[in-house]
């Protein structure tokens, strides 16, 4: 593993990927345990096809529980990932 694959701003910078992740992530975290695809494609952009394979991966790292259809709520590392990735933007931001 690089330097640069260990920093989490790097790598959420450099991949339009993690950051639709973090932002799929976040809408979860505000919208659980009732979460409409739907709308979460609407704000970022994306299909809803596309949410729904981000969700499927995110339940598969176990950052995110399913509880049946459209119930969904962020594991404890889920929220450890989005406050990483948030605290590196933040010192980012500080930085600029």
């Amino acid at each position: 593993m690089t330097e640069a694959s260990k920093d989490p701003l790097s790598s959420l910078l450099r991949s339009k990927r993690e950051v639709t992740r973090l932002q799929i992530l976040v809408e979860v975290a505000e919208h659980q345990p009732a979460v409409r695809q739907q709308e979460i494609a609407e704000k970022l952009g994306v299909t809803p096809q596309a949410v729904s394979e981000y969700i499927r991966e995110l339940v598969d790292e176990e950052m995110v529980d399913s509880h049946g259809r459209g119930r969904y709520s962020v594991t404890r590392s889920g929220i450890e990932w989005i406050l990483s990735h948030a605290e590196a933007l933040e010192s980012y931001a500080r930085h600029i």
